[in-house]
Order: structure tokens, then sequence, then C-alpha cells
């Protein structure tokens, strides 16, 4: 029985010194464009779905909140056995 090296046997030992020509010479990730640090930010656009949204849950916090507070004090105020 000959040990071809199975799926893996057809593979090279070391990867390459240099990329492939269907990839280009430098890579891509220093052809990004850097932004001007001179030029004016631009302002966030308004977001009302999510103004809403975080104003929904902050109610629902602040009324689990009190409703902690409401119910820990009834039961602190039932008599015992």
């Amino acid at each position: 029985m000959t040990d071809d090296g199975g799926v893996l046997g057809n593979l090279p030992h070391s990867r390459p010194g240099r990329r492939s020509e269907k990839r280009g010479a430098s890579p891509k990730a220093s052809a990004k464009a850097v932004p001007d640090p001179q030029a004016p930010a631009a302002e966030p656009r308004p977001d009302p779905v999510g103004d809403a949204i975080r104003t929904a849950t902050g109610i629902a916090a602040t009324g689990a909140r009190v409703a902690s507070v409401i119910g820990r004090e009834v039961v602190r105020r039932l008599p015992r056995p």
C-alpha cells in the first residue's frame, strides 16, 4: 500500500513568497482612501425610529424599577404568621 498523502498530499509545505497573479501585486488594504483631516466632518442624520425605541426602553425600565420598589414594600407590609 502506497502513502499518497491523501487529500493534503498535493498542497505545498510552505506559503509561497509572492502573491498570485490573480490577486495583483499589492494588497487591497493599502488601496483604501485616507480621509482629509481638514475636511468638515459629516453631521449624523437624526434617527427618529431609534430615538423612539430608546425612549420607550427608558420608560419601560423606569416602570420596572418603580414596580419592583412597590412590590417589595407590599410584601414587607404583609402580616407574618
